[in-house]
């Protein structure tokens, strides 16, 4: 076939090739090729792109939409292609199909019906000898193969292509809010299975193709995603081959001198490097991805891989360098219009000032940063800015304030899916129940806390844990003498990850229980170190002579009074 002159990203031009390619190899046989796309626009131009195509390489096109009743079968009987036609069928509509159900007594949707129709009428298909292209949305994707599980096993292939609404259409509110409602990339990965399966096809068959790449970066985001939700079956293994993923991506769109998709895998890596505890490997990460942003002018790129670099540098104790970032970042963000951008970048600042012991600076940030977010609709930063409001207002005494924005926060965390985002939810409503002194219930919310923490494989996140549980058990008294042994742990994970600063406050906090278990000499009490002793006993003889100082003077002034 001819080439459009028309091209899309460059992501979309490497799917758009598979799909040409599918098209003109498929033919007089049936081939059902599922394609993902939310952006309806996008669609036509792909559509009406290979029809022109099709036509010049004389393969006749034509369409079917899905009405009232979604048989696809009967649908394409309605067009009475002869046998030996080479010909392709585009199917729409299926995205109509998502409407609610308008009665309790409405049995089935009618997506509940498309799905049954697929499923019983497989072998029905059998007729048709070329190639059928399916256009679905993500979501209905996302349900076929649970629904109709045997038409899946027939699908020759399934094609996703990236909306590309951000980059045609000016920023206004609603174009974000529908930006962030097909967002994040990681929500419409393939399936690892069939990703690994389309990768060894083409490095068999296409070794060199761009398209790897592509599917490179997607493999290392398919293993952070599993490794980040709690589904690694093996997390060492899977951490490591994200790792490769992500590197053979970088190193084949260096080959192919991408640097527009650099930018974006560039920070990919580091974000997952970085949700691994891994903060130096993943600022070099972030570096690059600024750096090659920086040359290209991709401005959206440099205010990303700016946050990315705020959030490591606070993740490392250095909270006015991580400020000076995501300052940086909200203004370019400010100057491209992008609101969900600007709602990330306030609440980052607001985490950077609550972390430097500015609460009520840190208050006013999450403020903002949530009026953005409810209004472009993005349920994942509203509930870290409600878990950041919780964690001030705890800091302030304020502590059902806190409670009930780290409710709401655990409650979003749970409904989106984010294992991460629930472990902080857990964590701060531990603290602020511990503020209140309900030291029980506190320990519990923790260890659910370092239960995810270590079944994700956030190391620092299980180190945080450990450490706040300790100061809830040593308040505790049924089981205070736990507390030095947790906190021993959590001190061990913090050396482990080279962060000092969190090394000496659980160093002060473990001389302080040593004070406390000095002073209540239990049996069960761990070791005293020399040092303490020391002080101990020199604090008894203080008191040994005041006493005796106190009570010469008496006696002395009883002896005065007499005379």
């Amino acid at each position: 076939m001819s080439r459009s002159l028309e091209r899309f990203t460059s992501e979309n031009e490497a799917t758009y090739d598979s799909l040409i390619s599918l098209i003109e190899n498929t033919q007089d046989r049936l081939s059902l090729i599922v394609v993902a796309c939310d952006d309806l626009r996008l669609r036509q131009r792909v559509v009406e792109r290979y029809e022109a195509e099709a036509r010049s390489a004389k393969i006749r096109s034509s369409r079917v939409m899905l009405g009232t009743e979604p048989s696809l079968r009967s649908g394409l009987a309605k067009l009475n292609l002869q046998s030996g036609d080479r010909a392709v069928v585009t199917v729409t509509g299926a995205e109509w199909l998502l409407r609610v159900k308008m009665r309790e007594e409405e049995a089935q949707s009618d997506l509940d019906k498309f799905f049954g129709y697929l499923q019983w009428t497989r072998e029905g298909l059998r007729e048709f000898h070329y190639p059928i292209v399916l256009w679905v949305t993500h979501r209905i994707l996302r349900e076929m193969s649970r629904k109709a599980p045997d038409f899946w096993s027939w699908r020759k292939a399934v094609l996703r292509f990236a909306s590309e609404e951000v980059e045609e259409v000016p920023v206004r509110d609603d174009t974000i809010r529908q930006q962030f409602q097909t967002q994040p990339d990681q929500e419409f990965l393939p399936p690892l299975e069939e990703l690994l399966s389309e990768i060894e096809q083409l490095e068999s068959t296409s070794p060199e193709s761009a398209n790897l790449a592509t599917l490179y970066d997607k493999l290392g985001q398919v293993y952070a995603n599993r490794i980040a939700n709690g589904e690694a079956k093996n997390l060492e293994q899977e951490r490591q081959r994200s790792i490769n993923a992500f590197q053979n991506a970088i190193h084949r769109y260096e080959t192919l001198n991408n640097q527009s998709d650099l930018v974006g895998v560039f920070v990919r890596f580091g974000n997952f490097l970085c949700g691994q505890s891994c903060y130096e490997d993943a600022i070099a990460a972030y570096q690059q991805s600024l750096t090659i942003a920086r040359e290209i002018g991709d401005r959206r790129g440099e205010a990303n891989s700016l946050r990315s670099l705020g959030d490591a540098y606070s993740s490392l104790g250095q909270y006015q360098r991580a400020i000076d970032f995501h300052q940086q970042s909200l203004e370019i963000k400010r100057e491209i219009g992008d609101r969900n951008g600007e709602g990330g970048s306030l609440c980052n600042l607001g985490s950077a000032y609550n972390l430097l012991g500015q609460y009520q600076r840190a208050i006013e940030y999450y403020q903002q940063a949530l009026v953005v977010q409810r209004e472009v609709g993005n349920r994942d930063f509203e509930s870290n800015s409600l878990v950041g409001l919780g964690s001030a207002y705890n800091s302030l005494g304020q502590y059902q304030r806190a409670i009930d924005f780290h409710q709401q926060s655990l409650e979003i965390k749970r409904e989106i899916g984010d294992r991460r985002g629930e472990a902080f939810s857990l964590g701060g409503l531990g603290s602020a129940y511990n503020s209140l002194g309900q030291y029980q219930r506190a320990i519990d919310f923790h260890q659910q806390s370092l239960g995810i923490g270590r079944e994700i494989g956030d190391r620092h996140g299980e180190a945080i844990s450990l450490h706040r549980k300790a100061l809830a058990l040593a308040k505790y008294e049924p089981r205070r003498f736990e507390a030095l042994a947790t906190l021993q742990q959590a001190r061990e994970i913090y050396a482990e990850l080279k962060l000092d600063y969190r090394v000496a406050e659980c160093d002060a906090t473990i001389y302080a229980f040593n004070q406390i278990i000095a002073t209540k000499q239990p049996q069960s009490a761990p070791a005293i170190p020399a040092k303490a002793k020391v002080r101990a006993t020199s604090k008894r003889k203080i008191n040994w002579v005041l006493w005796v100082c106190v009570g010469s003077s008496i006696v002395l002034l009883i002896a005065w009074l007499r005379k």
